[in-house]
């Protein structure tokens, strides 16, 4: 019986000595331009010139040399690149968003669950429904009145997209205000019947 031994890992194209030093200088050029307009430091520029030549390698396949020299086909991937940083950076942060699941709160925690209501919590709802737009706030009013975000939807006029579009507003204004649950508080399974 024959043995097997390791298969070699299929290494990238290897890139000839032009095409490399092409590479790094137009990954240079672009990303000392690209950190100049986006007022990068030392270290995220470098950061950028990386990114732009993982862009060359992992489109390298792609090159047709029939079509055009390296040197356009690499510019145009460090301009992409730049492209995607500025976008990125104008974009901001993506917003985080913040489950508004009547488990995700601690017993007594939330002025959605019946059994007890935290006084302070419900004091606070009432403060940022006023702060509010008003489709949110009228968001909010029927989620404490049927005390289930599923009841809601089902009494909420509209499509079920609209609803949840809407929650994902609400829960944005109610992260903005401060009354978001805890991340070290265990999530609980939702219960049909008390035991």
């Amino acid at each position: 019986m024959a043995t097997q031994g390791p298969r070699p890992s299929p290494q990238p194209a290897s890139w000839d000595p032009d095409r490399l030093a092409a590479s790094l200088a137009i990954a240079g050029r672009y990303a000392h331009r690209g950190g100049r307009r986006l007022s990068l430091s030392r270290c995220d520029r470098e950061d950028l010139r990386q990114d732009i030549l993982l862009a060359m390698l992992e489109r390298d396949a792609r090159f047709d040399a029939a079509r055009g020299r390296w040197a356009a086909f690499a510019t145009i991937l460090a301009q992409h690149a730049v492209a995607d940083r500025v976008r990125a950076r104008r974009r901001g942060p993506r917003p985080v968003f913040v489950d508004l699941d009547l488990d995700a709160f601690p017993a007594g925690a939330s002025a959605t669950q019946c059994d007890e209501v935290d006084p302070d919590i419900a004091l606070d709802l009432a403060r940022v429904g006023d702060e509010i737009p008003a489709p949110c706030r009228l968001l909010l009013d029927l989620i404490r009145r049927t005390t289930d975000i599923a009841d809601a939807q089902r009494e909420a006029s509209g499509s079920c997209a609209a609803f949840y579009r809407a929650m994902a507003e609400l829960r944005c204004w109610l992260h903005a205000a401060g009354l978001r649950p805890t991340r070290a508080t265990p999530m609980r399974a939702p219960s049909s019947a008390n035991p």
